[in-house]
């Protein structure tokens, strides 16, 4: 064998003893209320524990609102984000044909405050460190490029959706989701029997809050979403989904830390 093929021989079986070591390690980006932020190289098939136990995640942390991000994800809620503007844009335009301005209106209001949301990534996950590790089902395998985001603590409620103006609540300890509507004004076109709640873990409920099909009262956790949703038969015959889809979008943002920490 001459020394040139000993010497291209050599060079490939260097390049793949090198392939497994650009392929072990996932790149995993760590926020918010941890002792070490930034980007970090986790083993390759690392899970969702090892990401959250190396983040050390700091004791004011607030696990009820922390997120996983999943670049795999955002194409998908784009998708889903542009339909909603798209759903809108045809509800504003049919109510202008039908002279309801204050549908209008109220259409082209919630387009532009859902086009500065942006699409996270977020997947509902369970992401306290310790309570991930002891849990098979839910302690899944962690992604390249993937973040976890801890943030602190907020102290209200967030009313949106059929309102006249979007508004925070403080949080009333153990008081029924449908009683924060007081707090805030609402849109005469917002609908009397049904509320979403969005808890800060990015899980979704549909409360009954009429007469006729009232819920049991759910007591909401700090950071909480309310979407007051637009009346069902003013969107049954542009937007059906409308309100459905607009609420799981909401699902996928993140909570902001509180003034004290910015």
């Amino acid at each position: 064998m001459t020394a040139r093929v000993l010497a291209a021989t050599a060079t490939l079986l260097a390049l793949l003893c090198s392939l497994p070591s650009r392929v072990a390690a996932t790149q995993v980006e760590l926020r918010g209320a941890v002792d070490t932020p930034g980007a970090i190289q986790l083993p390759h098939k690392a899970r969702l524990s090892d990401a959250a136990l190396a983040a050390h995640v700091q004791t004011d942390a607030y696990m009820a609102g922390a997120a996983w991000l999943r670049p795999s994800l955002v194409v998908e809620q784009q998708r889903a984000k542009a339909g909603l503007l798209f759903d809108l844009d045809s509800l504003r335009k049919q109510a202008l044909k039908d002279e309801r301005d204050e549908l209008a209106q109220l259409a082209g209001d919630l387009s532009r405050w859902l086009g500065a949301m942006p699409a996270t990534g977020r997947q509902v996950a369970l992401l306290d460190p310790r309570a991930v590790e002891v849990n098979a089902p839910e302690n899944r395998l962690i992604g390249e490029g993937d973040t976890l985001y801890y943030p602190r603590r907020p102290s209200t409620i967030h009313v949106a959706g059929a309102v006249a103006q979007a508004c925070d609540l403080p949080l009333v300890a153990m008081q029924d989701a449908r009683k924060y509507l007081g707090g805030c004004v609402l849109s005469p076109l917002a609908d009397a029997d049904w509320l979403y709640v969005i808890q800060p873990d990015g899980r979704v409920f549909r409360q009954g809050i009429g007469l006729w099909n009232r819920s049991a009262p759910m007591s909401l956790a700090p950071g909480a979403t309310l979407y007051v949703p637009i009346r069902e038969h003013l969107v049954r015959g542009t937007a059906p989904d409308l309100n459905n889809e607009l609420s799981a979008f909401l699902a996928t943002q993140l909570l902001t830390e509180p003034e004290a920490h910015r």
